[in-house]
């Protein structure tokens, strides 16, 4: 086959990466922006603290309840331009969160709506993501997604890192809306890329995503699909508790705001190398047992030495930061691994997120309500522990070499 044909029949694999990355650079900078903004949202709004907690758990929520339906929307129009839709409506939403700036109750109700239509946006990519990877870079799943979730990690920590600076800048309304540029600037690209699966229609027709398939059973006849889906939703719920709160921990404990928020910044960005450093330690791997109840430990180490050695808070912020990171890949990998096909993967997706992200959205609420009753974040902290006991068991579960349809369950 000539270059020339290959060049007709898709397009190149460069593009297809640079598309895939700048979609994952889209799906975190429009929730970790708010977390260093809250108490600078509350001021000028009005808004109460449990006006503020509601706002940080909408993104999550709407990521819950969306994501079972991006399935449906990417039969109808095909993986490409639901997720190009997905980019402009995701652009929108956060211009419309911006735009309040005046006191209760108009401007508040814009920016719980455009939180919600961010969300609802950003669970098309989260969950399209990882049945492209599988569709475009069949043989190195791992590998890739390990480069995605880097790009994902690394443009949230950017996000959560620079708001406080931007904002005493350019004001909290704008800096939450600068996040739109990257979403057009992708949407731009992401139109260039065509239907990489045109060859795939000739070679594989039945893992095509966007072709005709034979009705089939529900994924929650699974097992499998069930032990996937509690470990995206216990290291979801493990990474947006210390999203919301790991830097009210660090203050609690002595740590100055300006410092803390630092460290959250840090917490995120040492998941860029966890990524890049587990990604091809999955690919060499034939499942994912070992690796999943390793960052598990790792993670719960973090955890027990902010409860039990906060002198140390710093060093245990990195360790925790470093699985949280690892975690998430592990998570999306096996999304992929455990199906066969494109059009199952996605299918997955949907389930594992939409379950997965209700029952995240859940944590940082719980979380804040345990601090009211007992006046410190060392019960929260214990509680940690037990949700990431309960991840590591499940991952065990999820690494295995297996598919959602072993058994006739999917």
């Amino acid at each position: 086959m000539t270059a020339s044909q290959d060049d007709a029949r898709g397009p190149s694999r460069a593009l297809l990466l640079v598309t895939v990355l700048l979609v994952a650079a889209n799906l975190r900078p429009a929730i970790t922006v708010v977390g260093p903004l809250i108490e600078r949202i509350g001021a000028d709004t009005g808004m109460s603290a449990s006006a503020l907690g509601l706002l940080g758990a909408l993104p999550v929520l709407s990521l819950g309840v969306f994501s079972p339906v991006v399935q449906r929307l990417s039969s109808r129009l095909g993986m490409e331009r639901s997720i190009l839709l997905a980019l402009g409506v995701l652009a929108a939403g956060t211009v419309l969160r911006s735009l309040p700036g005046g006191p209760l109750p108009a401007g508040v109700w814009t920016l719980y709506l455009g939180t919600v239509i961010l969300g609802a946006a950003i669970a098309v990519g989260n969950v399209l993501v990882p049945a492209v990877v599988k569709r475009d870079f069949p043989d190195h799943v791992p590998l890739m997604t390990g480069l995605y979730t880097a790009t994902l990690v690394g443009c949230a920590a950017v996000a959560s890192g620079v708001a406080v600076p931007a904002a005493a800048w350019i004001g909290w309304e704008l800096t939450l809306a600068s996040a739109s540029a990257l979403a057009v600037v992708a949407a731009v690209v992401w139109s260039r890329r065509g239907r990489p699966q045109e060859q795939a229609v000739v070679v594989l027709p039945t893992e095509v995503l966007d072709s005709p398939r034979p009705r089939r059973r529900r994924l929650t006849r699974s097992p499998v699909a069930w032990q996937v889906t509690a470990y995206f939703g216990l290291q979801s719920a493990v990474f947006y508790i210390m999203l919301t709160w790991l830097p009210s921990i660090q203050t609690y404990h002595g740590i100055s705001q300006a410092a803390a928020g630092w460290w959250l910044a840090a917490y995120q960005a040492v998941g860029i190398i966890a990524s890049l450093l587990v990604g091809p330690l999955m690919q060499r791997t034939r499942d994912q047992r070992g690796i999943a109840v390793g960052l598990a430990v790792l993670m719960g180490s973090g955890v027990a030495g902010m409860a039990f050695v906060p002198q140390l808070l710093p060093v245990w912020c990195l360790m925790a930061g470093f699985a949280s990171g690892a975690t998430l890949l592990v998570s999306l990998t096996v999304v992929s691994l455990r199906a066969r096909t494109p059009h199952q993967a996605a299918r997955l997706s949907g389930m594992a997120q939409g379950i997965g992200y209700l029952l995240a959205g859940s944590g940082p609420l719980i979380a804040g309500a345990l601090v009211d009753v007992t006046g410190s974040w060392v019960p929260v902290l214990h509680v940690l522990l037990g949700v990431i006991a309960a991840q590591g068991v499940a991952g065990w579960f999820a690494g295995r070499r297996v598919f959602v349809d072993d058994g006739g369950g999917a």
